[in-house]
């Protein structure tokens, strides 16, 4: 147990100090409350026992400081003071305080509240190894969920990893989400389309006005059977509720419960914004300058406004960083011979198929329609943006 002792006055300094070491304990000490700052900052320490009158930073600021940082252990602060009272140890335990000694300083008493706060740091250490277990739990929980999908299908899978990207960046621009809620927010991100699996591909294949009636009935379940599956873990049952509503709409025509407006969770509906995002570029193959058009038509109908316009600055930034790079996306129709390759072309097995900066020809253009006629390689592929004319 590792103790800070801060007082100004020499002699109780070197008092305390030799009463706490005969219990074993790892002392420290400070001369004031900025010497006292410096060492918290780069020695871990347990409890402090400060004075409370002292030059430069006296004991209460010192507390109030380490107070107001987040750290991942707790510190138990003790102060000492020769005022006692009632207003000056309710300003003190205001201040964050845990304990409160007035002089002169009995040593009994104050091995004794010592005791009682190494009790309560144990507590708070064991508490904070259970939270790490249970968060190392729900994490590995989440990864063996999302390996499942991509095993299942490995485009559904990147689509889910993809969304869970966008949501937190949607998350982090919205001021009334804290931190805190992120976690939950990649989770259903990752997981919103479990309810995929063991459906028919035709399923991931089809658009929905495509669908004949059982498939599109089979379809419409995906929310609900997510939800099934993941409510039956206890700490993933937040994400379960939000995982069935990330197809409801903002105008009330989504499903499967027909939620509109304010009655949508907040998550959901980021979610479901950046699942809409995502699909638009990589099942709907649109651009980046094609995507605010399409955003603008979903506006206050299928989805929040205030998301629109997140995911439209969003937007603007990939575009932005896109046009800061030598190279742009093709789609393999639009090739045209002359133009130059940027970035090697692989199959999804990784093997070569063309190597970078091959000037492309009328034969290449076929042999890169019929590897992805057959699904051997992506539709678009990057070339040099120098190499492409008019």
């Amino acid at each position: 147990m590792n103790i800070l002792i801060v007082e100004d006055d020499k002699v109780t300094i070197r008092l305390l100090e030799t009463k706490l070491k005969k219990l074993n304990y790892t002392i420290h000490l400070a001369q004031n409350g900025n010497i006292a700052w410096e060492m918290l900052n780069s020695v871990h320490i347990d409890i402090v026992i400060s004075d409370w009158q002292m030059p430069e930073m006296n004991g209460l600021e010192l507390c109030k400081k380490i107070r107001d940082v987040s750290s991942e252990s707790f510190i138990y602060f003790i102060i000492v003071s020769a005022q006692d009272s009632k207003e000056a140890i309710i300003h003190g335990l205001e201040a964050g305080v845990d304990d409160y000694l007035t002089k002169p300083i009995n040593f009994d008493e104050l091995l004794a509240r010592v005791k009682i706060g190494v009790r309560i740091v144990q507590q708070e250490k064991e508490l904070a190894n259970k939270y790490n277990e249970i968060e190392k739990n729900y994490f590995q929980t989440i990864r063996m969920f999302a390996s499942l999908i991509e095993v299942f299908n490995k485009k559904l899978g990147g689509h889910c990893r993809r969304v869970a990207e966008l949501s937190l960046k949607i998350a982090k621009r919205l001021p009334n989400i804290s931190e805190k809620d992120f976690p939950v927010i990649e989770a259903t991100g990752l997981l919103h389309d479990i309810g995929m699996i063991g459906m028919p591909n035709e399923i991931l294949l089809k658009k929905k006005t495509e669908m004949d009636s059982d498939t599109r009935r089979l379809y419409l379940l995906h929310p609900v059977m997510g939800e099934i599956i993941l409510k039956e873990i206890e700490f993933l049952k937040p994400v379960a509720r939000l995982v069935r509503a990330h197809h409801e709409q903002f105008n009330g025509r989504g499903f499967p419960d027909g939620l509109k407006g304010s009655e949508i969770p907040l998550f959901a509906k980021i979610v479901s914004a950046a699942s809409i995002y995502d699909n638009l570029i990589h099942r709907g193959k649109k651009f980046l300058n094609q995507v605010p058009e399409y955003l603008q038509r979903m506006r206050g109908y299928q989805l929040e406004p205030f998301i629109v316009d997140c995911l439209l600055e969003i937007n603007l930034k990939r575009i932005q960083e896109e046009a800061g790079k030598n190279y742009v996306e093709i789609l393999i129709d639009d090739l045209k011979e002359g133009m130059k390759l940027a970035v090697h072309i692989k199959m999804k097995s990784g093997a070569l198929v063309i190597p970078s900066q091959t000037v492309i020809t009328c034969n290449i253009i076929e042999k890169l329609k019929n590897y992805h006629k057959y699904t051997f390689i992506p539709d678009k592929i990057y070339i040099n943006k120098d190499s492409i004319k008019g």
